[in-house]
């Protein structure tokens, strides 16, 4: 009975160890970096990936340290003709492997998909709204688009790096406005392309004349050089060599010549 005992003893032993170190491990994927807390507190040295293994009673909370793509759909904002768009925007970004305890220390327990959905959500939807706010519904469709992109890129950096989180770029989907802006923001293009159209057609026009006064300037140069050419001797030998003797010629002062020789008055 001894025996049997001590190997139950024993087994519960085995049994309690295998728990404890299953319990005790955890696994940190890839392009991770996890912190640790207990009841007592965080801990400030961090673990890498792979399989570690902590105190039975630590937790660990894991956050990517490569780079991620967040897509955040209709962002709401407003332009400065007071009309509301509709943004969806995607957002890549890492957090800082050196700020990951202060993530913790400022969050706590929440892990990356809280932080996306909450916090780092309502940042993106702040600084998407400060920057629409600057620009006119048709600069939102139009040349500005890029200068929109990078002021919300800017922004975005500079609100959350010093937070931990690290953006490197962001896109920018074509905004949605209602029927009535969307309405609007077409009359508002078709004008600006009639008005490119008589602005190109101008342009055509003005180059035509200045064609056709080029042309003249040069026929009215070209008959002036003409014109000087023609002494009184080219036009006599002009008239001769047009001549075939039927009708009497008069040259110079008027005297009248045939090709026999005779002169007459």
């Amino acid at each position: 009975m001894k025996v049997k005992g001590l190997f139950i003893t024993l087994a519960i032993i085995i049994v309690a160890a295998i728990i404890l170190l299953f319990k005790s491990a955890t696994w940190v994927p890839t392009g991770h970096r996890a912190v640790i807390y207990s009841p007592s507190g965080v801990k400030e040295e961090t673990l890498g990936e792979g399989m570690k293994f902590i105190a039975p009673f630590d937790k660990a909370v894991k956050y990517p340290v490569r780079e991620q793509n967040k897509e955040y759909k209709k962002l709401s904002a407003a332009t400065t003709d007071g009309k509301t768009l509709d943004m969806s925007i995607d957002v890549q970004y890492y957090v800082d492997p050196s700020k990951v305890v202060n993530i913790f220390k400022r969050f706590g327990n929440a892990d990356i998909d809280a932080l996306e959905n909450g916090y780092l959500r309502a940042r993106v939807q702040d600084n998407v709204r400060q920057v629409v706010s600057k620009y006119s519904v048709i600069d939102t469709f139009g040349v500005k688009t890029d200068e929109i992109k990078g002021n919300i890129l800017k922004k975005l950096k500079g609100n959350l790096e010093k937070q931990g989180f690290v953006v490197t770029d962001i896109s920018l989907s074509s905004p949605k406005a209602d029927e009535a802006t969307q309405k609007a923001i077409d009359e508002r293009v078709k004008a600006n392309q009639e008005l490119e159209r008589a602005k190109t057609d101008k342009k055509i026009a003005s180059a035509n004349s200045e064609k056709k006064k080029i042309e003249a300037q040069g026929t009215a140069k070209a008959n002036e050089i003409i014109n000087d050419s023609l002494s009184d001797d080219v036009l006599q030998k002009q008239l001769i060599d047009k001549w075939h003797g039927d009708t009497p010629i008069s040259i110079g002062s008027g005297n009248i010549t045939d090709l026999t020789g005779k002169v007459g008055k």
